[in-house]
């Protein structure tokens, strides 16, 4: 199978709900799951707003 050459650009609405389920206290894995995206990914866009999540 082919990996993408490019990642998936996140959207507004994407980042919004992971900014709202951090607050909420979900962790990495679940927001992950929530958004269908890997849990690396999540916590780089979570670490580029200064959120430290756990898990």
């Amino acid at each position: 199978m082919k990996r993408n050459d490019k990642p998936k650009e996140w959207t507004d609405a994407e980042v919004q709900l992971l900014l709202a389920l951090s607050r909420e206290g979900a962790g990495a894995v679940q927001i992950a799951s929530a958004l269908d995206r890997y849990v690396a990914s999540v916590k780089r866009v979570a670490g580029s707003f200064g959120i430290q999540l756990r898990g």
